[in-house]
């Protein structure tokens, strides 16, 4: 029996315990108006109902695996994904994260078209704390590399810069660290200057847990505006914001991304500068503000969620 073709993009999804969550970011990617890829969700040592619902899609292109132990970190199920990929283009899709059905068209397009070697998109945070914001960093050159849920990379980036690292090799985040190797190789990144990405951040977990990942995907499917809708909300709170006296805290962190940028500029891992900053430190303060158990780095049976 032959083999199917293979797809164009591969869409890896890293999960733990989430299964509610899950689900709604699936549908997200199985309407996607672009249709020739596949999807990979990588449990990292799942030991909720997650199973049971992955048996409940039919679509062949849906196929799941579970590592047979927590990481405590999304580079574990990330490289297990890639080992399995067979699409050109690799597109990540956090767990409890929103796409809007033309985010993989929009990408691919803008790979193709531009023959770069990483694409990212607009994204919009939905926090229940504070108001909703867009993300838009601009490479090559911006404090901090793009949100996972809003990239799309060629799939023999890899091959040549290698693939996630665990947390507690590296002094920033792993999502960071994998992005930041990317452009001081020599990659090239294009934005894609539409949104096309839903992020409930772990900051809004509370919130989220009451239903907000289904509202807002029952509102991109009921609202043919959707988009702009949203993004003339994101104009109105940016030029309030503009307008306010600038806080101490927002001057500061003005001032430390500049600095981030001037050693961007330079090739330097501004992480890498922070002398009594160990590797795996980032995530470990992460995991503390969110409450979670401290992983160490020889057992991570109780790693955060994905």
């Amino acid at each position: 029996m032959s083999e199917p073709p293979s797809p164009l993009v591969t869409v890896l999804i890293a999960t733990f315990n989430k299964r509610n969550a899950l689900e709604h970011a699936i549908d997200s990617v199985l309407a996607q108006s672009f249709r020739d890829f596949e999807l990979w969700v990588i449990g990292d040592g799942c030991t909720d109902d997650t199973a049971a619902l992955m048996a409940s899609y039919a679509d062949p292109r849906v196929h799941w695996y579970n590592l047979p132990a927590n990481s405590g970190y999304q580079s574990a199920p990330h490289n297990e994904g890639l080992r399995r990929a067979r699409g050109r283009y690799i597109a990540y899709l956090n767990h409890d994260d929103l796409w809007l059905s033309h985010h993989l068209e929009s990408l691919v397009g803008a790979l193709e078209r531009s023959g770069a070697d990483v694409a990212y998109s607009i994204l919009e945070w939905v926090l229940s704390w504070r108001e909703n914001y867009a993300e838009i960093p601009v490479y090559p050159n911006a404090p901090l590399p793009p949100e996972a849920s809003a990239t799309m990379h060629r799939r023999a980036m890899v091959d040549e810069i290698g693939g996630w690292k665990a947390p507690d090799q590296v002094y920033s985040g792993p999502r960071a660290e994998f992005f930041r190797r990317a452009q001081f190789a020599g990659k090239r990144f294009v934005l894609v200057p539409r949104l096309t990405v839903l992020k409930f951040g772990t900051e809004s977990s509370e919130y989220a847990a009451a239903g907000r990942q289904a509202e807002y995907l029952a509102r991109t499917r009921a609202e043919p505006e959707f988009v702009q809708v949203e993004l003339a909300a994101l104009l109105v709170r940016t030029q309030h914001e503009l307008e306010r006296l600038p806080s101490l805290r927002r001057l500061r962190a003005q001032l430390a991304n500049a600095v981030r940028r001037w050693l961007v500029a330079r090739r330097i891992d501004p992480a890498r500068l922070v002398m009594w900053r160990a590797r795996g430190r980032h995530i470990r303060a992460w995991r503390r503000a969110h409450g979670l158990a401290a992983a160490a780095p020889d057992d991570r049976s109780t790693g955060e969620p994905c």
